[in-house]
């Protein structure tokens, strides 16, 4: 096994306790990279800063004050720092006294699978506490191979981003300020503008590692793990792929997606570089109702390419977010009558909560530009076809 654990105790730091002499007996193992922290106000802030750490190792009975200075510690609790971070490991809770039920029950369900509970045995040694942690660690992760490729792709990740912010930082210090004040001067979004080129050089970057398109291939290769209802899960997965959640402070985007009213949605078009231009004036958008798309799907189900776009006067957009957690619904979009302008008073604050992700948002542009932007010209004649098959 390697990789980083953290291990949270409030006496991991205390010489004269079992908790110390378990991190030191982790800290000599040379497989493992331990990170000892003592209060949770530190690991909020390592969780958010340390993005690959194979394991959590969390004590359930943090106090609320330091035994050697009196310092009250922030009014925090393993309970609340889970249910407000989201942890993407093995959680192991290592644990003095019970765990209330229904807190159990509550982080077994936002964490399914991938938290365990276990009791620190006063009566056991160093060595058999040691032994119990980590072949608990190593059998999780054998029964849970699909997870060794995001921990990879983690890593690739902190690799490139390290090697790319070295090598635009010698190419030109200013390099942030010179990408914002040229897209800035062009009237796009600034912000988008320099994280998009950054993502551009970090996907170019991370598609050329050949650990992680091994681990991909193999992961693939995998049998599937049982769920409760396929047809679900894969409307879950490809919802979250076709569509972001938005936090009330991001800047308005192309592909960001309107509710006008309870049946009437809309997609923004406009482009990311006219977007701070207009959004003092009007955007444009493709507009299209639930209950119609309802009607549609229901009336077309049987066509065997409907999701595929086959058609080029229509879009359709699978799982749709018209409703929270409801992930069956489709949104059809009907290019001949879908084009609509909406002035800043119309579309202030008619946002709703996703937009739609690229490349999906670019390919229902492109299909929308296609198709208004289509020239019709003549039939030739059946003589002309017989003469030229001649």
């Amino acid at each position: 096994m390697e990789g980083v654990i953290l291990f949270a105790d409030d006496h991991v730091f205390h010489s004269d306790r079992r908790e110390n002499e378990l991190f030191k007996k982790f800290n000599f193992d040379c497989k493992y990279s331990v990170l000892p922290i003592d209060n949770l106000l530190i690991l909020e802030k390592t969780v958010s800063s340390v993005s690959t750490y194979k394991a959590l190792i969390l004590d359930w009975n943090f106090k609320q004050f330091s035994e050697e200075d009196d310092v009250k510690i922030p009014d925090s609790t393993p309970f609340n720092f889970l249910k407000d971070n989201k942890v993407y490991s093995l959680i192991y809770i290592y644990s003095q006294a019970d765990i209330p039920l229904n807190e159990k029950q509550e982080l077994e369900s936002l964490y399914p699978n991938k938290i365990f509970f276990t009791t620190k045995e006063a009566d056991n040694s160093i060595e058999e506490e040691y032994q119990k942690i980590t072949e608990g660690i190593e059998r999780f992760e054998l029964e849970n191979l699909h997870l060794k490729t995001p921990f990879i792709w983690s890593q690739t990740i902190n690799t490139s981003v390290q090697n790319i912010f070295k090598e635009l930082e010698i190419a030109d210090p200013n390099w942030i300020k010179e990408i914002y004040q040229t897209a800035n001067n062009d009237g796009a979004e600034p912000n988008s503008e320099v994280i998009g080129v950054f993502q551009n050089i970090l996907n170019e970057s991370i598609i050329q590692n050949d650990l992680l398109l091994k681990s991909i291939f193999e992961t693939s290769q995998l049998e599937d793990i049982p769920v409760t209802n396929k047809e679900e899960s894969v409307a879950k997965l490809f919802h979250r792929i076709y569509y972001t959640k938005l936090h009330a402070d991001s800047p308005i985007m192309t592909g960001d997606i309107f509710e006008f009213s309870t049946d009437e949605f809309a997609i923004l078009i406009t482009p990311e570089c006219d977007i701070n231009k207009k959004k003092e004036t009007s955007l444009e958008f493709l507009k299209f109702s639930k209950s119609s798309s309802a009607d549609f799907i229901t009336r077309k189900k049987k066509e065997s390419d409907l999701f595929n776009n086959k058609v080029q006067s229509r879009h359709i957009l699978p799982s749709f977010p018209f409703e929270l957690n409801v992930y069956n619904k489709s949104a059809f979009i009907d290019f001949e009558i879908s084009f609509i302008i909406k002035s800043k008073n119309d579309f202030d604050g008619r946002r709703s909560n996703f937009k739609l992700n690229s490349p999906y948002i670019f390919q229902l542009r492109q299909r929308y530009l296609a198709y208004i932007g289509r020239v019709g010209v003549p039939a030739i004649p059946p003589s002309l076809k017989s003469y030229n098959l001649k």
